[in-house]
């Protein structure tokens, strides 16, 4: 089985498939990967590592993952799926990570500039990470069921954050957005019956940014935001029958241009 493993990674297309209780790891680098890694079943662990960088430090300088395509998809639950590059030579990269099933975790970990990564969770108690870094990068979260967490952690310039929870049960998101981080913007839905939490901050001098969230359905609507930055739009909507609340900090040093637009129904 190793052997086989082995020999399938160095061929320049990977693709693998695990079932029940498997780990997979994939460690590869070099300009124009395509890698796809399956998991059937449940307590599976896939680990994708484009660049080698993590591995080994003198790699570091010398590594490259450009314009590579990494795809995992997850059938089943209680499964692990973890895909990362890093920083230095990772541009032009497409990562995703699709699941149907429940209680699992996905997390991409995504450096360099015009990036795209989207993890998309069918499922009932799932949890979603994303880390990015870089320039014009493009980060999604997309998840259905009951119970559902997505994290965003950026540092990134002219990207956007696109978080859609869908569903039954608590709808959670958590923004973060730092180390001047300019002209991005984020767009948060929640809808469905449950409870809607959204926690969106900007922090470190993010300027021009853009934030639209929507919380609609059953269930209480909760939003805590804080801007340390200087020009931004910002637009909520709370609809629904149960309580509503907003909270923000906006604290802006110099001259600053802002738009809030609250709307609660």
């Amino acid at each position: 089985m190793v052997r086989a493993i082995t020999l399938l990674l160095l061929i320049s297309l990977h693709s693998l498939q695990a079932f029940a209780d498997n780990t997979v790891v994939v460690q590869t680098k070099g300009s124009g990967s395509s890698i796809t890694v399956q998991q059937v079943g449940s307590g599976n662990v896939t680990g994708v590592y484009c660049g080698l960088g993590s591995f080994d430090s003198t790699l570091v300088n010398t590594h490259n993952c450009d314009n590579a395509t990494i795809g995992v998809s997850v059938d089943g639950s209680s499964n692990i799926a973890y895909a990362q590059s890093v920083w230095s030579n990772h541009d032009s990269q497409v990562w995703s990570i699709t699941v149907n099933g429940n209680d699992n975790y996905a997390v991409i970990d995504m450096d360099q500039d015009d990036n795209s990564s989207t993890i998309i969770q069918t499922g009932n108690d799932n949890d979603a990470l994303i880390l990015g870094s870089g320039n014009n990068n493009v980060y999604k979260i997309e998840q259905t069921g009951d119970d559902m967490y997505a994290k965003f952690q950026t540092f990134a310039d002219n990207s956007d954050i696109w978080s859609t929870q869908e569903g039954t049960g608590n709808h959670n998101v958590y923004v973060f957005n730092a180390n001047q981080a300019d002209n991005n913007s984020t767009r948060v839905i929640q809808k469905g019956s449950g409870n809607k939490d959204a926690d969106i901050f900007w922090y470190n001098d993010a300027d021009n940014g853009q934030v639209v969230l929507t919380q609609q359905g059953n269930g209480s609507h909760s939003a805590n935001m804080k801007f340390y930055t200087d020009d931004y739009n910002v637009n909520v909507i709370q609809k629904g029958v149960n309580n509503q609340a907003y909270s923000v900090t906006f604290d802006c040093v110099s001259n600053c241009t802002k738009t809030i637009s609250i709307t609660q129904q």
